[in-house]
């Protein structure tokens, strides 16, 4: 069984390399990750992590998924476990030394820096992937940083703080910092390709705040009626989701006007979690922890067209683009 599934995995290597060909997803409860060839709709490989994955991120080549191992409560992570998307295997392990509870994580332009929160230092690590190591650690001052969303160009990202509910906006090239209160246990964020906004999610407040990064403002906070545990945009930036767990809807809202245009819904018990758009915005991609699967939304009929199975309590999702 072994020997035929590398055959299928080497066979369609070249489709692990277009623009929408793999999903890779951490399964947090069970110390794994899963390929998903979104050509075939066959799962690839289920893979050992280390423990606790949330966040994963595919470089821009799509050659590796990187995947952060968080740890549990009493016993934090210091590690990233990279994935050969193509040979569908762990080629590595990157020990993060004294960087404990890894969790954002984000690929740069180029393919071979990646920006990793680590929440028990209050930082971001801008960590090389290919040699291993720790490149730079960028200080954020600000207690639970635990989410990043990096701008278009690569330039600049921004981190949510859960604790101190503030964002953080970093010069990845200086270094420089400037932190934003926004609103009380601040977690799912994204920031649109231009960098003119980022959208923050409130887990207490149960609202997602748009912050104007010119003037460096919240400019419209929109009620969620529960935690959004998640916010994603789409790549060109007219389109808002936020994951409402406990309601099981993902909810829709265009960005120019700030209002609701749909609900996406997923079965009774799905708890939707992370979510990633395809590279061309007509998918969604949406993983369901209650259910162990990842939900792919038809954006045109915003219906479910293809469930895949995984791991216990699959989180963070990423897609080659």
């Amino acid at each position: 069984m072994q020997h035929r599934t590398m055959a299928l995995v080497l066979a369609f290597a070249p489709l692990a390399l277009s623009a929408q060909g793999t999903l890779v997803a951490g399964n947090k409860a069970a110390n794994t990750a899963t390929l998903v060839n979104l050509t075939t709709g066959k799962i690839t490989a289920t893979l050992k992590t280390g423990v606790g994955p949330h966040e994963s991120a595919i470089s821009p080549d799509g050659k590796w998924a990187v995947i952060t191992d968080y740890g549990t409560a009493g016993s934090p992570g210091n590690s990233l476990t990279v994935i050969d998307i193509a040979k569908a295997t762990v080629a590595k392990t990157i020990s993060l030394g004294k960087y404990r509870q890894p969790h954002g994580i984000a690929f740069l332009p180029g393919g071979t820096t990646a920006a990793v929160t680590v929440e028990a230092n209050q930082a971001v690590l801008l960590v090389d992937v290919a040699a291993g190591t720790v490149t730079k650690e960028i200080p954020t001052a600000q207690a639970g940083t635990h989410m990043i969303a990096v701008r278009g160009d690569g330039k600049m990202g921004y981190t949510s703080n859960i604790r101190s509910g503030t964002i953080t906006e970093i010069n990845f090239a200086t270094g420089a910092t400037r932190s934003l209160e926004v609103a009380p246990q601040a977690e799912g964020i994204a920031v649109t390709a231009d960098g003119k906004e980022v959208w923050v999610g409130s887990n207490s407040a149960a609202t997602i705040s748009v912050v104007d990064v010119a003037s460096w403002k919240v400019v419209a906070t929109l009620d969620q009626g529960e935690r959004p545990y998640r916010v994603e945009l789409s790549r060109d930036g007219s389109l808002a989701v936020a994951a409402l767990t406990q309601r099981g809807k993902i909810r829709l809202i265009e960005t120019a006007t700030r209002k609701e245009i749909g609900m996406l819904e997923t079965p009774a018990g799905a708890q939707p979690v992370g979510m990633a758009f395809s590279a061309d915005g007509k998918k969604l991609y949406v993983a369901c922890q209650g259910s162990n699967a990842i939900l792919e939304f038809d954006m045109a009929s915003r219906r479910a067209a293809r469930t895949f199975g995984t791991g216990q309590g699959p989180d963070g999702v990423a897609i080659g683009k």
